[in-house]
């Protein structure tokens, strides 16, 4: 694989990984748990590095990949603000970027283009590292939605 989700903004390409591997907290995160999370980094920077191409492609057929790409950097920023802290809403936030990753993919498949296709592989892999994070239950390390102890 190429190592074009680099050419994302910084925006999205930086902030998702410090949020998930440089806090204080994310040191005490069990390994997969953090896994799934450098996960939704990786997929959140693919994605809108493949949104941005799309856009600047002026293509009228690519407006539902760039809709779908832009909801999966969205919806995985706020997994990746949430995720650290063991919100109550991961496990929620987790199934619907597994749903948003799952139809993007499709999407993307549909498409010729090498960031679409980057993108349509990428995103199953995402889906299902991020089942274990619905599947924790917003657990993590025995705590229920309470903050890691430091």
């Amino acid at each position: 694989m190429s190592q074009t989700p680099q050419h994302g903004s910084a925006a999205r390409g930086q902030q998702p990984q410090q949020q998930s591997g440089q806090s204080q907290d994310a040191g005490q995160l069990p390994q997969q748990y953090r896994q799934s999370l450098d996960a939704v980094a990786q997929a959140v920077a693919v994605c809108g590095w493949c949104a941005d191409k799309c856009v600047e492609s002026a293509d009228p057929n690519m407006i539902e990949c760039i809709k779908l790409c832009e909801d999966v950097v969205e919806i995985g920023e706020a997994l990746l603000a949430v995720g650290p802290r063991t919100s109550r809403f991961t496990p929620e936030l987790a199934q619907t970027f597994e749903r948003a990753a799952q139809i993007c993919a499709q999407e993307c498949g549909m498409h010729s283009k090498s960031h679409c296709q980057e993108c349509a592989a990428v995103l199953p892999q995402t889906a299902q590292q991020v089942r274990q994070l619905s599947a924790q239950g917003g657990q993590v390390g025995g705590h229920s939605g309470q903050p890691f102890q430091q």
